[in-house]
């Protein structure tokens, strides 16, 4: 008794206090460093007068940077991470220059190594494939963004009156013993910068890969720079954007791939897992598998396969929404949320039978002639379908671990295949 007893606590409460765990930890590091950061700045002596907006929203944009830079990196983004430690170089040499942080270099060279390597390295980081940034490569990259900058910065004033030959561009960020420097255009990066995020935005479509989606929001804040400073704007809203685009869409991305099947684009089994164990009393799951799939697979091919199991996935998303998941392999399952087995059934027939009443084109090449010349080749189209066999349970007094619900939901299913297949079958009750 104390044994079953201690076994339900902890799995009814071992989720939630891991998340609890997980979030105290978290909180817990973000007060230290945010206490460590407090007192590393009372002690400078720069840091004397008072906190203005403008310098909040400075610390604000790097902070959003910073974040997405950790996400990225520990999800195993390694285009995010790179990218947002690339604006975070970006934002630490406009901050030198506004005089939020202790300068050592000039002023105008820093503005420059902004405008013209931000938007080039952005233009880069769309056009390569996704690392892990705590590869090989991708500490190469990271270390080679971070001696490029501080490379760029300490470069003497010669080095670029000797790259820019133009009118000089005003800037808020450079101080008046720096009027007579030149300073790039502002076009150029914001025209790279568009370049990088068409690259990276047409990427992301054809790939599907959100990760691609944030590198060009950064892309895009990395080329509005040179204007924003031409208008005498802050920059810090723009910088702050790409770190929340890069953040969310290394999260996105990695849930896709945590929670989501890469196949059909239904959850899987552990989300599935996380649903049930926070349903309430009443509630009820279908367990549905692809008649003869081995056989199918087999006559047709694997792509066709595929194609079946993505046709079935689209038929659950259209009769039952987010409630439908793919267990693994041929097999489905669906959770009816406060709904009985006998609601579950009459919503599975209707899945059922419009399963069974769609037909699947599959095209075969057959080859006709004899000998080089007179081989040819014609296209033969055929007409297939497919059925699904559904086994359903209940939560019942003597049901009441998700596990067990599976179970007999499975053992329903395989009732179903025993009594001819394509057919509902409910659990009983009281089995």
């Amino acid at each position: 008794m104390y044994r079953s007893l201690r076994g339900l606590l902890e799995w009814r409460l071992r989720p939630g206090l891991r998340r609890m765990l997980y979030f105290g930890v978290a909180l817990r590091a973000a007060a230290a460093a945010c206490g460590a950061m407090g007192t590393c700045l009372s002690g400078c002596a720069w840091m004397s007068f008072e906190i203005s907006l403008e310098f909040a929203l400075s610390l604000s944009a790097a902070a959003a940077l910073g974040l997405a830079f950790l996400l990225s990196a520990v999800f195993l983004r390694g285009r995010a991470a790179l990218a947002a430690l690339l604006l975070l170089w970006s934002w630490a040499g406009l901050a030198l220059s506004a005089g939020h942080l202790p300068s050592f270099t000039d002023a105008p060279a820093r503005i420059e190594a902004v405008l013209l390597f931000a938007p080039l390295n952005m233009l880069f980081l769309a056009s390569i494939a996704e690392t892990v940034f705590w590869s090989r490569i991708g500490l190469v990259l990271g270390a080679l963004i971070t001696v490029q900058t501080f490379a760029a910065w300490v470069l003497p004033a010669e080095f670029w009156d000797a790259v820019w030959r133009i009118e000089r561009m005003p800037a808020r960020y450079v101080g008046e013993l720096f009027r007579a420097r030149t300073l790039p255009p502002p076009g150029l990066s914001m025209m790279i910068g568009l370049l990088g995020a068409s690259l990276a935005l047409g990427r992301g479509y054809l790939r599907r890969d959100v990760v691609l989606y944030g590198v060009a929001i950064a892309a895009l804040a990395a080329g509005w720079i040179g204007y924003g400073l031409l208008l005498g704007v802050s920059v810090d809203p723009a910088l702050m954007m790409a770190g929340v685009g890069l953040a969310v869409a290394a999260s996105w991305a990695s849930y896709r791939m945590a929670f989501l099947d890469a196949l059909t684009q239904l959850p899987g089994r552990r989300m599935l897992d996380e649903r049930m164990a926070r349903l309430g009393r009443r509630w009820a799951v279908a367990m549905i598998d692809v008649d003869h799939f081995k056989k199918f697979n087999d006559s047709h091919g694997h792509d066709v396969g595929d194609d079946v199991l993505r046709m079935v996935a689209a038929k659950l998303r259209k009769h039952f929404g987010s409630d439908a998941y793919r267990f693994g392999g041929e097999e489905f399952a669906v959770l009816f949320a406060g709904r009985s087995d006998r609601d579950a059934t009459a919503r599975c027939e209707v899945f059922r039978e419009d399963v069974a009443g769609h037909e699947m084109v599959v095209r075969s090449v057959v080859r006709e002639g004899k000998g080089k010349r007179g081989a040819g080749k014609s296209k033969r189209h055929k007409t297939v379908s497919v059925t699904v066999s559904i086994g359903i349970a209940q939560r019942t007094a003597r049901r009441r671990r998700p596990e067990v619900v599976l179970k007999a939901a499975d053992v329903s299913l395989y009732d179903a295949k025993k009594a001819g297949r394509n057919r509902v079958i409910e659990h009983s009750r009281d089995g």
